[in-house]
């Protein structure tokens, strides 16, 4: 619709006048009116409410304070065997047998001699490499440069588009001749015979308000080829024009049109907790498999060594066949000891077992997991103190957990799409302007001029409305919106509930296999004492029966096996504290691991750990 010669107050007039006739168009077919929201239907301090009393409701019955410190005194049976402790960890299985010189080799192909070569690793190189190499991290970090990528692409709806175009046409059409009165013949020819090109060149521009902006400029070259029936000819025919385009209802404002660049936001800041979280459960899970490759070690120690003391017993019993022991007896002890070395050949396979699945964690170029080089732990699960502090590990899992972090994102981007769709229900009201200079001379330097002279200028403006009668597709999009958020409120709920479930089981854990490394320790001690008896009786007593001997059988084996379940609860409580910090979400943070954004929007991990070496030494 054109204004030519309407003022800028009855243009203005006239725009009011159409829109209220366009609102009670809709009030007359009986749609509910958009233009009007409840306030509890939109984001406020009722959704603060809910999202805040999910993480009041898991602190309100805990009190303050830390628990007893576990480990911090020396228990009865340590004090009791004070003086002879040197000498009770001295029988049995030695720790210091964990190293290098274990065999553990499992030939897998005829090239093999000898021993399988090893390498020293320990736990913070093989925690560094681990993030610095896993697959599962990279796969995350790719992820989030993905998302990174889709911001940008969002964006990049807002930037400038130039386009151009061009075209010849050669037009030669009959059309219908003009006879004036008076004269004999066809005054207008009767055929249309010309040459045409065309160059446009045009800019457009999308507005956060919903509207775009163009400017274009086009030339037309006519060439008539019958020269006496026009002018100018050639003609150089020059438009400039600039348009703008403005819904006013329905996709109006920042909010709507800088939706899909907040959404992206959202899914890029959800796939840095998704790094976060591949990070957390990497480092837990390498440590964890550290320390049950410790723990397989020490029971191919345990194994061995009862292979060693058995076999002393077995041929003791061999010399005393002449004398009182039995046939069944001595068997007894031939079938012992061939048991106890298949349990080495299972503790083999379990420490193999075990340095694979590390080296698959380290995803490390100089450890292929197909390569046959054997890792050997350097360091050994100690017993550290441990004090459990329930609200504090609470507080700090709903502040870092990346679970809840991507559940509060999610009550965000649900948030946006409520935002949306509350403006999808207006009625669709679009204002679109233009203004246009014009030119036509016989050269290509007049027209120009008289387009910057403003000789010829056509001014356009109008308005146009719809609306769905009934408007249910609007109103049943803005129901969904309006679910999903309560949906994403509710993961949150979940999300705090589990973290608050994990890390008081993790803490759980903690203590109770903290108190079991006590416990066991001192059962390792007894059972020490027990052995060191038996010896003592051994050396004193002028001759030894079989039943001495069975007895000497059976308390080797009770001291193996305090050794495996002590050794064992060392490792579960240094696995259980690594579990800690992963649900707690402060895994990161304990190992100096930070996770850094690059300027090409890339991440990598920066860790204060000690690095590996470029080439890992082979003892």
């Amino acid at each position: 619709m054109k204004f030519p010669s309407a003022t800028p107050s009855q243009t203005c007039a006239f725009v009011r006048g159409l829109a209220t006739t366009m609102l009670a168009t809709v009030a007359l077919v009986g749609c509910q009116s958009p233009l009007t929201t409840a306030s509890s239907e939109l984001p406020g301090e009722d959704l603060k409410r809910a999202v805040n009393s999910s993480f009041d409701a898991q602190l309100a019955q805990i009190p303050a304070g830390s628990a007893p410190i576990i480990g911090a005194t020396e228990c009865e049976i340590e004090t009791m065997l004070a003086a002879r402790r040197v000498e009770l960890d001295a029988i049995g299985p030695k720790m210091s047998e964990l190293g290098p010189a274990l065999d553990a080799s499992i030939p897998l192909d005829g090239l093999q001699a000898g021993a399988s070569p090893q390498v020293i690793l320990s736990l913070k190189t093989a925690i560094q490499t681990a993030v610095a190499n896993n697959l599962s991290v990279q796969n995350a970090q790719l992820q989030k440069a993905v998302t990174d990528a889709q911001i940008v692409q969002a964006e990049a709806a807002f930037d400038w588009v130039f386009g151009a175009s061009t075209g010849y046409q050669r037009i030669e059409q009959p059309s219908v001749g003009i006879i004036f009165p008076g004269f004999s013949g066809t005054v207008i020819p009767s055929v249309t015979n010309q040459n045409a090109l065309q160059l446009s060149t045009n800019l457009q521009k999308q507005l956060e308000t919903g509207g775009s902006f163009s400017v274009g400029l086009t030339e037309n070259f006519i060439d008539n080829l019958n020269t006496e029936y026009y002018t100018p000819d050639p003609a150089y025919q020059t438009a400039l024009s600039l348009g703008y385009t403005q819904p006013l209802l329905r996709g109006f404002g920042t909010d709507v049109n800088l939706a899909q660049i907040r959404v992206a936001q959202n899914q890029d800041r959800a796939a840095f907790q998704a790094l976060r979280a591949q990070l957390l459960k990497v480092v837990s899970d390498t440590e964890s498999t550290y320390w049950a490759l410790v723990q397989a070690r020490n029971q191919l120690v345990t194994a061995q060594w009862l292979v060693e003391v058995g076999t002393e017993v077995r041929e003791v019993l061999a010399k005393r066949r002449q004398f009182d022991a039995t046939v069944s007896e001595y068997a007894n002890a031939v079938a012992t000891v061939e048991q106890r070395k298949a349990t080495v050949l299972d503790a083999k396979r379990a420490v193999q077992i075990a340095s694979n699945t590390l080296k698959s964690l380290m995803h490390s170029s100089e450890l292929p997991v197909g390569g046959d080089v054997l890792i050997v732990p350097s360091d050994f699960p100690l017993a550290t103190p441990f004090q459990a502090d329930l609200r504090a590990s609470l507080t700090t899992a709903l502040e870092c957990s990346p679970s809840i972090e991507s559940a509060l994102i999610g009550i965000d981007s649900s948030s946006i799409g409520v935002e949306v769709a509350d403006n999808g229900r207006l009625p669709q009201l679009d204002l679109a302007t233009q203004v246009q200079w014009f030119g036509l001379a016989s050269g290509f330097g007049s027209s120009m001029g008289q387009v910057g002279g403003g000789d010829f200028v056509d001014y356009a403006a109008g308005l146009q409305f719809s609306q769905a009668i009934g408007n249910r597709a609007a109103e049943s999009a803005y129901r969904q919106a309006r679910l999903q958020r309560s949906q994403a409120v509710i993961q949150y709920r979940t999300a705090v509930q589990n973290a608050a479930l994990t890390v008081k089981n993790a803490l759980i854990d903690c203590v109770s296999y903290r108190q079991l490394v006590e416990q066991n320790r001192q059962t390792r001690l007894a059972q020490a004492e027990n052995l060191r008896a038996l010896l003592v009786d051994e050396r004193t007593l002028a001759a030894l029966s079989p039943e001495f001997l069975q007895l000497k059988f059976q308390t080797q084996n009770a001291l193996a096996q305090s050794q495996n379940i002590f050794v064992g609860a060392l490792a579960a409580y240094q696995i259980s504290v690594a579990r800690l910090h992963e649900v707690m979400g402060d895994g990161l943070a304990v190992n100096r691991i930070e996770v850094l954004e690059l300027p090409d929007n890339t991440t990598r991990t920066s860790s204060s750990l000690a690095r590996p070496s470029t080439r890992l030494d082979q003892p």
